[in-house]
């Protein structure tokens, strides 16, 4: 039995194939899947959707592992087609073809990931952006969702110029039986009581994806004078030099990670657009405080973010 039949009528609804021409090759590629191109014909209106399509990797006629992804197929399908949300990319369907497993469906965003856009469009205005995330994941965490894997590769930019989190592979939803993993956060996004005690952090927590959310908006926000000629932030190390110990940011292919010596960062964010640096940088060092209590929750930070973006308007 396939994903799509395991999920119910829900799913089978949302099965796309036959209506979708679909490249030979992937244009992108994650840490398990790959991604293609295709156009989506809708049987019903004739309308045609540019659509990316994720097959997941290393599927093979093994039992036990086809098991393990099927597993993996169903749980991402079962978090995401419920989701509906401007900052949430959506879950279009499925399709077969790619091997023995269904591939998901989502509109493909033209503008890429959030951290290739900003950089490739330096004036751009980060806070809308920065505003956008920060709603799609309070929206999820309304759900009792944890995404699970919050970082600038996982955040689209659509053809209206909104962020879009994508990818929910590693997400899990607090309370529900099967959806409560461990943390699978990526290190460079990992909130220091991860690296310290793993084994006795419970289910998922809010305040672990509320330091992730920081790290995502020194991504965002970084300037272009602190990447490579090529455009891309490839083993660019920053130092900012202030009368705190050494505060550095390693940055590689559009991830962020920090490193605190002596257990404390700085106050300075000379990386930052000026215009409001100072402002984005006391959020950002909250939602990465030490103590996850401490962390705020995404609701406040939105409203923090609403009074910058209102004092901007006024002050235009």
């Amino acid at each position: 039995m396939d994903v799509v039949q395991e999920l119910g009528e829900d799913a089978l609804s949302k099965d796309l194939t036959g209506e979708i021409k679909h490249e030979k090759r992937h244009f992108a590629s994650g840490a398990y899947s790959d991604v293609y191109g295709g156009d989506w014909t809708d049987a019903s209106t004739g309308r045609v959707t540019r659509v990316a399509i994720k097959v997941l990797r290393g599927i093979t006629d093994n039992e036990t592992g086809l098991m393990k992804t099927r597993k993996m197929i169903r749980r991402e399908i079962a978090v995401w087609m419920g989701l509906e949300h401007p900052n949430i990319t959506p879950f279009l369907g499925v399709v077969t073809g790619f091997g023995p497993l269904s591939a998901m469906v989502s509109p493909y965003c033209s503008k890429e990931t959030i951290v290739r856009y900003t950089l490739e469009n330096p004036v751009v205005d980060r806070l809308p952006l920065i505003l956008g995330v920060a709603n799609g994941l309070a929206y999820l965490h309304s759900l009792n969702i944890i995404h699970g894997d919050l970082k600038g590769d996982n955040i689209l930019i659509d053809d209206d110029y909104s962020p879009r989190l994508v990818d929910f592979g590693r997400s899990r939803i607090l309370g529900r039986r099967g959806f409560t993993d461990a943390p699978t956060v990526p290190k460079r996004y990992m909130a220091p009581e991860l690296m310290v005690i793993p084994d006795d952090i419970t289910t998922a927590d809010r305040k672990i994806e509320i330091y992730a959310f920081a790290m995502v908006v020194i991504e965002v926000c970084i300037l272009a004078d602190f990447v490579d000629n090529s455009g891309r932030i490839n083993f660019v190390v920053l130092q900012i030099l202030t009368s705190k110990p050494t505060f550095l940011v390693f940055l590689h292919q559009h991830y962020a990670a920090m490193l605190i010596q002596g257990g404390k960062r700085s106050g300075n964010a000379r990386c930052l657009p000026t215009h409001f640096a100072d402002e984005i940088w006391e959020i950002t060092k909250d939602c990465w405080h030490d103590d996850p209590q401490a962390r705020p929750e995404m609701a406040a930070v939105i409203l923090r973010l609403e009074e910058m973006r209102l004092k901007k308007s006024r002050a235009a």
